[in-house]
């Protein structure tokens, strides 16, 4: 599928029917100003993917742009438009989406000189994948498309044309990168922290409102009580149907006085009653982990992934900008389209308070939404733990934890972009991108104030 880099928000422009002719496409190295079309090795399905599929219905005579002697028409740009969220039409405008349909159509176009095709038994395990990844039945399936005034025939060819870019780009790019064990060696020894993982403790707790009501708890607790069969039975938390099992957690991540207490347990060892702004605790320290650093042989996979990503992204720009320079492209309307974005902040509404509260996020925290397999959210980890050192409180939404999901989900749908990495206040403010420490720092500021 096309991976699209965040677009900022731009002023939408009208598109005239003037034939303009436009000269190629000048390269432009910087990674934060291009549309990357990145595609990596088989489909991705996507949940947002259907949104930007667009029909083919009867040729219109307002063209928007010509590639290479094809037509992209502005009924095509109009309708992949209409489709775009409306929580996202603030940073993706008609120019953006009839560049990206000109990168695409030109790798399709090249991938049509070298005999690159699809057969129909590869679409259709892709398709059959397709629905079981959904955990639809095909009926379910079919039905859903119907709802959204698409059929299986348009969804088939959307991901029919992907696949063919993703064989091109395999050929062409993908299968010729390579990554050095000195590439690696020397990845790591810059970026050690990056391979820390801090001191964790693992604990349950149990929350109520009052002093009285979790001193009673305690003194039941020591009397023999279950702590779960409790937890269960008295705590506000929402952990209270997990036995208030909060799972490993590192400094940081909790507000101080809880954090405090539950560090300074041992293993097994109750916690006098601790009062924080939500309430009042009772912990039991399940586990505690020392802080370790993966050695270079157990990092190197993933520093591989990494490096790949990034010799990958910078290719793939390289080779589409090659197809854009010796292409025929006319644009009609009066402004060139070039394959440029940025990153840049937007403000968002502010969270409702009780959802934050919900899952024990303090207002001064910052969100950090990551992906593993990002290589810009892995140079901002390091950045995340310095300050971290310094006393800043960051919340890590990523990785496998289901529950920062499920709270990005309830509380900041409004503001996530699909981007990362993403920086994130309780207040609505917002970042993509990457930052220097010193941005950073003010950004955490700004979370603080």
């Amino acid at each position: 599928m096309i991976l699209v880099r965040k677009m900022i928000k731009t002023k939408e422009h009208s598109m005239k029917n003037e034939e303009i002719k436009v000269k190629p496409f000048k390269k432009n190295k910087s990674k934060n100003n291009l549309i990357i079309i990145a595609v990596i090795g088989a489909v991705v399905i996507c949940a947002f993917v259907l949104y930007f599929i667009s029909f083919n219905k009867a040729p219109s005579k307002d063209i928007a742009a010509i590639v290479n002697g094809e037509s992209i028409t502005l009924q095509d740009i109009n309708e992949q438009y209409g489709r775009v969220p409306e929580e996202y039409k603030q940073f993706i405008t008609k120019e953006m989406l009839l560049n990206q349909s000109i990168n695409e159509l030109l790798l399709l176009q090249e991938a049509k000189k070298q005999g690159i095709s699809v057969t129909a038994e590869e679409l259709s395990e892709v398709m059959d994948n397709l629905i079981i990844q959904s955990g639809l039945s095909k009926e379910e399936f079919d039905k859903t498309l119907e709802e959204q005034n698409l059929t299986m025939g348009f969804v088939e060819d959307y991901y029919k044309k992907q696949m063919v870019i993703n064989k091109l780009l395999n050929k062409t790019v993908i299968s010729k990168i390579i990554v050095s064990v000195s590439e690696i060696k020397e990845y790591y020894n810059n970026n050690e922290n990056e391979f820390i993982t801090p001191e964790q403790v693992r604990a349950r707790h149990i929350l109520v409102n009052s002093s009285e009501e979790a001193e009673s708890i305690l003194k039941e607790l020591k009397d023999g009580a279950d702590f779960i069969d409790l937890a269960k039975e008295k705590s506000i938390c929402p952990s209270a149907s997990e036995g208030g099992d909060l799972g490993y957690f590192s400094k940081g991540q909790m507000v101080k006085e809880f954090e405090d207490a539950a560090f300074a347990l041992e293993v097994g060892e109750l916690s006098p009653v601790v009062e924080t702004q939500y309430g009042y605790h009772i912990i039991k320290l399940l586990d505690k982990t020392p802080e370790t650093l993966k050695s270079l042989e157990e990092a190197m996979g993933e520093i591989e992934v990494i490096l790949k990503q990034e010799k990958q992204n910078e290719e793939i720009i390289n080779y589409l900008e090659g197809l854009i320079e010796s292409a025929d492209i006319k644009i009609l309307g009066g402004k060139e389209i070039s394959p440029t974005s940025e990153i840049a902040p937007i403000t968002a509404s502010a969270v409702d308070d009780e959802c934050i509260t919900k899952y024990d996020i303090p207002k001064n925290t910052v969100i950090f939404v990551y992906s593993e397999s990002c290589s810009h959210c892995a140079k901002m980890k390091p950045l995340v733990k310095e300050l971290e050192g310094e006393g800043y409180n960051f919340y890590w939404a990523g990785g496998s934890d289901s529950n920062a999901y499920e709270m990005l989900n309830e509380c900041f749908t409004d503001i996530m972009t699909g981007y990362v990495p993403q920086f994130i206040c309780p207040d609505g403010v917002e970042y993509t991108g990457e930052m220097s420490i010193e941005d950073l720092k003010a950004f955490a500021d700004k979370c603080r104030a």
